[in-house]
């Protein structure tokens, strides 16, 4: 094994041969002209996924120049309501792509090119991926200002690395730019449970213990926590995570936590090193971390063990972490956390089996009527089908074919992948029918559901309770900053309020005396936004159209003389 010291300074190290190598000579110009403060980091815990990038602070406001950090082409352009919101992504030469999202507008080429396509597919919403070098953009040269569009709940810059071949998205920390880290991470928790061999955890076998900082670091009571003897089977072992966050300078927030070890008995059980995440196996931060102590109470627990299915390139020692135990062993624990810049803590303790008998139930007692990570399983009787495929779950999870009508799974269990629903319906398709789930705490998704042969299908990523709706109902428009019944205005932005009760809204239009026009969509407050273009001037007659995603329409129509 590797001894404790020596795999501190292999996983500090080779972040910057691996990832290093590929920063120019004399640096990255900064993506910002202000300085560089975090609200988040890469690979933070966040429902469903790991943050893949950093947050920068923009002191609450929006408009800052966005700089090019090297030489390179603008390779990809979007605007959606959701999401990035406005986002660019830009080649280097070195084979990298830096991505800046949620931008309030754009400037230069990058603007034009966005209006007249957004004017030829009559839409706000586009993709749009230039021919190579069509945009050249030289290092530090102004290219978008800073924003708060998207799913951005606060103006900021949410800002990536992505490896250009592969789109894995690499940690911008350790690419040298000057952010100031003087903190070392903070420990506040320990979560010990009894695992099955492939890391499956064994229902009601955990303890938690509160970690405090003392004067000489961090500490449990005691220093020593005890396990009951039956967390212990035959075949499995002993697992450990940790409640650990970091800080950065300049800023009070939490981040994430970027590395760390486990030592036992002096040997590293166990490493995690937060350098790169493939998109595709993110939503895998559902099975790094303590999803429960997640979701109910938002501490961030890190697994220092892994399930066979886990697929995340970010742990660096050790087969899986577990530790193998029996009654009346005892363990020496050292973990440390580590951030980029090398501040780290160290908690240490004694880990003690109580003596008595193992738990006989070395795979959990799981049956065919359990959903098995690494298996698919159909669930059907006459009129619902359920069909899950082998990554859906990231613990086997006892289903009830009996509750298929109405229940699919638990709603606090977070889903890997998509599984189909089916529903017999005698009613004639009309286009208007969708499937409902409730899901943790009461949240609501809205499921489009396609109808073929006499059944309606819809994929869900939740569990939950579920029916079928259906929606006639056409969305609601009002008028936001002028009132109903102007006639006469010189304001230069009109705004609306639009919303929809049931699926959600689809398309949205603007045409004044039959041309079309560009809305933006602002989802977070329900509005659309008319900047009016200085030649719409005089009598024009309006028509604001709202569709939802089942084509239920709703118009709103004036006669307004533009001063």
């Amino acid at each position: 094994m590797i001894k404790s010291l020596f795999a501190c300074t292999v996983l500090c190290l080779s972040t910057s041969i691996s990832l290093g190598q590929n920063i120019p000579k004399g640096g990255y110009h900064a993506p910002l002209g202000i300085p560089l403060i975090l609200s988040s980091n890469f690979g933070e815990l966040r429902p469903n996924h790991f943050h893949m990038g950093i947050d920068f602070k923009t002191n609450n406001r929006i408009g800052y120049n966005l700089y090019s950090i090297e030489e390179g082409f603008v390779s990809r352009i979007k605007v959606s309501p959701y999401g990035y919101g406005k986002v660019v992504y830009i080649d280097h030469p070195n084979g990298v792509t830096s991505v800046y999202a949620h931008c309030s507008e754009f400037k230069g080429l990058v603007d034009s090119i966005v209006r007249v396509t957004q004017e030829k597919e009559q839409n706000y919403a586009v993709e749009i991926f230039p021919k190579r070098n069509e945009i050249r953009l030289k290092r530090g040269q102004v290219f978008a200002l800073s924003g708060n569009t998207g799913g951005s709940t606060a103006p900021h810059v949410h800002f990536e690395i992505r490896d250009t071949k592969t789109e894995v998205a690499l940690n911008p920390l350790v690419f040298g730019f000057d952010i100031a880290d003087s903190k070392k991470p903070e420990i506040r928790g320990l979560k010990i449970y009894g695992l099955t061999k492939d890391g499956y955890q064994h229902p009601g076998k955990s303890v938690v213990r509160t970690v405090k900082k003392g004067t000489y670091g961090y500490y449990i009571g005691a220093d020593k926590v005890t396990i009951p003897a039956n967390f212990c089977t035959a075949t499995g072992g002993i697992g450990i995570a940790v409640d650990a966050i970091d800080r950065l300078d300049g800023a009070g927030n939490q981040c994430g936590l970027y590395g760390s070890i486990l030592i036992v008995n002096g040997d590293t059980l166990f490493g995690q090193q937060t350098d790169r995440i493939p998109y595709e196996s993110t939503r895998y931060v559902n099975s790094h971390k303590d999803y429960v102590e997640y979701s109910i109470r938002r501490k961030k627990y890190h697994k220092c063990f892994k399930t066979k299915e886990n697929d995340l390139p970010i742990y660096k020692y050790g087969k899986n972490g577990i530790i193998k135990a029996k009654p009346g062993d005892k363990f020496k624990v050292k973990y440390i956390a580590f951030d980029p810049k090398g501040n780290k803590s160290v908690l240490e303790f004694e880990l003690s089996v109580t003596a008595g008998s193992i738990n006989p139930n070395d795979d959990l007692g799981v049956d065919l009527t359990y959903l098995q990570p690494g298996y698919p399983l159909l669930l059907e009787n006459e009129e619902r089908s359920v069909e899950f495929d082998i990554a859906t779950t990231y613990e086997p999870m006892k289903l009830y074919e009996s509750k298929i009508g109405y229940q699919i799974g638990e709603a606090a269990v977070p889903v890997h992948s998509a599984f189909r629903v089916k529903i017999k319906s005698e009613a004639e398709d009309d286009g208007k029918y969708y499937i409902e789930f409730i899901t943790e705490k009461g949240r609501t998704r809205r499921l489009v559901a396609t109808y073929e042969n006499g059944y309606y299908f819809a994929e869900s990523s939740y569990f939950g309770t579920y029916k079928i709706k259906r929606d006639v109902t056409a969305p609601s428009i009002s008028t936001l900053n002028f009132k109903s019944t102007t006639a006469y205005t010189s304001s230069k932005k009109m705004t609306w309020k639009i919303s929809d009760a049931h699926i959600g809204i689809g398309d949205y239009d603007l045409f004044i005396d039959g041309k079309w026009y560009l809305l933006e969509y602002e989802y977070k407050g329900n509005y659309v936004t008319f900047n009016r273009p200085a030649d719409v001037v005089g009598k024009k007659t309006v028509l604001l159209r709202v569709e939802d995603k089942l084509g239920n329409v709703k118009e709103w129509e004036r006669v307004i003389t533009f001063k």
